[in-house]
C-alpha cells in the first residue's frame, strides 16, 4: 500500500485540517503514476503566405485576409493531470518553461501566458468543476515578436493536450471557440497545414494542398511589437485590393500563392534592419521569394534546397543576424501520449 492510501485509510468524516493538508502535499508529490500517462504536445510555428491587412475595425481589430501555412519549427508542451478529487481546490495550472539554445526568454508571467490562459478558458467553457491540476511544461524552440505565432501556437496545443487529458473530443467545437476568443492565430492551430481565413483572421474558410519549400528564418536581434506595427500601419493604410482578395478566396494550392504581406512596410519603418534583410534576401542566389512573417521580425527566404538554405545560414550568421533552417509542412497541434 503506498504512504497516499495509507494516509487516506486513516481519514475519516473526523479528520483535522492538518491531516487534510498532509493529504493534499502526498497527492501532490506522489504522481509517477501521473506522469507515466502525460502527453506531450507538438506546436508548429506559421509563417503568412498572405497577409493583407484591411480596415480598421468598430471594436478595435483590423479585417484581415490569410493564408498561414505551418513550419517544421515547433515548441513541444508537456502536460500532465493531478486528481485531487475531494480536496475543493479546483482547476489549479502549473506552467513552467524552457528555452532552447539562441532562444531569449520572455519575461511573462504564468497566468498571462496564453498556454496558461486556454486551459483556463477551456475549463470554463466546458462547466469543469474537478478538483485537480494541470502541469504544464513549455519548450520554447519559437522566438518571440517574429511573426511565427508561437505564443499562439502554444495556447493551441495546450487546448488539445487538456481535451485529451479530460476526454473531450478533438472536434469539439468549444475548442474552436476558445481559441477565436484568445487570437487570430490560436484557431489556425487547431486545424494546421495551409489555410485561407478571413474575419480578423480567425475565421477558416478553406484548407489549401500545402508546398514543401525549406525556408530560412533570418532575424535581427530585436523584435517588433505586433500592437506598434499595425498603429504605424494606420498612418498609412495600404490596403489589399478587391482582386486580390478574389484571387487568394479560390487558391486551392500553396505552390500557387504570390506571397504578401502589406504590414511590412509600418515593421520596415519600425525597425530598418528588416530592409537590409530583405535586400539581401533579394539578392541571394537560390531564393525564389522573400517574406516577411506576419508583422515581424522573422524572415522568410523560400529557398530551392536544403543546401542552399544551409549555407545562406551561415552567411546571415555571419552579417550578425540569427538564421534557422526549416521547412513548411501540413501539421497543427497534435498530441500524442508518452
Amino acid at each position: 500500500m503506498s504512504e497516499n492510501e495509507k494516509l487516506f485509510d486513516q481519514m475519516d468524516s473526523k479528520a483535522t485540517e492538518d491531516v487534510m493538508a498532509q493529504a493534499l502535499d502526498i497527492a501532490k508529490r506522489d504522481t509517477a503514476g501521473v506522469r507515466s500517462g502525460g502527453i506531450k504536445v507538438i506546436a508548429p510555428a506559421k509563417i503568412n503566405l498572405v497577409l493583407g491587412i484591411g480596415a480598421r475595425r468598430e471594436d478595435g481589430y483590423h479585417y484581415a485576409d490569410t493564408i498561414m501555412h505551418a513550419l517544421a519549427l515547433h515548441d513541444v508542451l508537456h502536460m500532465r493531470r493531478v486528481d485531487l478529487s475531494g480536496f475543493g481546490i479546483g482547476l489549479e495550472i502549473h506552467l513552467t518553461m524552457e528555452h532552447t539554445e539562441g532562444i531569449a526568454p520572455v519575461d511573462v508571467a504564468p497566468e498571462e501566458n496564453l498556454a496558461y490562459r486556454a486551459v483556463a478558458a477551456l475549463a470554463q467553457a466546458i462547466g469543469r468543476k474537478e478538483d485537480e491540476e494541470v502541469h504544464i511544461h513549455i519548450v520554447k524552440s519559437i522566438p518571440a515578436q517574429a511573426g511565427l505565432g508561437g505564443g499562439s501556437s502554444d495556447a493551441a496545443a495546450a487546448l488539445v493536450g487538456a481535451a485529451k487529458l479530460w476526454g473531450l473530443d478533438a472536434q469539439d467545437p468549444r475548442l474552436a471557440e476558445v481559441a477565436a476568443s484568445l487570437g487570430a492565430d490560436v484557431a489556425f492551430f487547431l486545424k494546421g497545414g495551409c489555410a485561407y481565413l478571413t474575419g480578423k483572421g480567425e475565421q477558416f474558410v478553406h484548407a489549401l494542398a500545402p508546398r514543401k519549400d525549406f525556408i530560412l528564418l533570418v532575424s535581427p536581434d530585436e523584435g517588433v511589437s505586433t500592437a506598434q506595427a499595425y498603429r504605424t500601419f494606420d498612418e498609412e493604410p495600404l490596403l489589399p485590393t478587391d482582386t486580390q482578395r478574389g484571387v487568394w478566396g479560390v487558391l486551392q494550392e500553396a505552390s500557387k500563392v504570390e506571397p504578401f504581406n502589406n504590414l511590412a512596410p509600418a515593421a520596415e519603418k519600425i525597425l530598418p534592419v528588416l530592409t537590409e534583410i530583405r535586400e539581401w534576401g533579394e539578392s541571394c542566389e537560390g531564393v525564389s521569394d522573400v517574406l516577411l512573417c506576419g508583422s515581424g521580425s522573422a524572415t522568410a527566404l523560400f529557398c530551392e534546397s536544403f543546401t542552399q538554405a544551409t549555407k545562406l545560414s551561415a552567411e546571415a550568421q555571419l552579417k550578425g543576424w540569427s538564421a534557422r533552417v526549416t521547412s513548411l509542412v501540413g501539421i497543427g497541434a497534435a498530441a500524442r501520449e508518452r
